[in-house]
């Protein structure tokens, strides 16, 4: 009964650790209070309400992963493609399947989301050059490979 504890202790800790190697930590945003006041009823607004960032986040998913299908054939369309940050024009996130994943950048062109980049490892500076602007923060350094060495972006 001693060696079934520990093995089922130790399959637990096996199986949290590598839920979180794959997923990640939860992200839970800090409670706020809420405030409840009265006021008037307002008129209706005739304009159209701006888009939301899900309806953004949405139009990501949905061209990346249409630009994967494109590039990688019809099996990446079972691929969960997550958005993990949006700065302007541009995003990044990650790709994943049962047997692993890689991350993705996206620039928006004329408004419309373009993959400008998918896979793991180092990022060909070649890949991101049509988008100087790429924030740094996403993207802080590139592989040049005409003289085999890392570029601080």
């Amino acid at each position: 009964m001693k060696y079934f504890i520990v093995v089922f202790v130790t399959a637990i800790l096996v199986f949290l650790g590598a839920t979180i190697y794959y997923k990640g930590l939860p992200n839970f945003s800090a409670p706020t209070g809420v405030s409840v006041t009265t006021q008037e009823a307002m008129p209706t607004p005739t304009s159209a309400p701006s888009p939301s960032p899900i309806d953004e986040t949405t139009a990501i998913v949905n061209a990346v992963k249409a630009a994967l299908v494109a590039e990688h054939g019809q099996d990446a369309a079972s691929l969960n493609v997550t958005v993990s940050k949006i700065e302007g024009d541009y995003a990044k996130g990650s790709a994943s399947a049962q047997a692993g994943g890689g991350m993705w950048f996206a620039a928006k062109v004329n408004g419309i989301w373009k993959l400008v980049w998918d896979g793991n490892g180092q990022i060909n500076c070649s890949d991101i050059a049509p988008y100087p602007a790429f924030p740094t923060d996403m993207i802080p350094e590139c592989w040049d490979t005409t003289t085999n060495k890392v570029i601080t972006r």
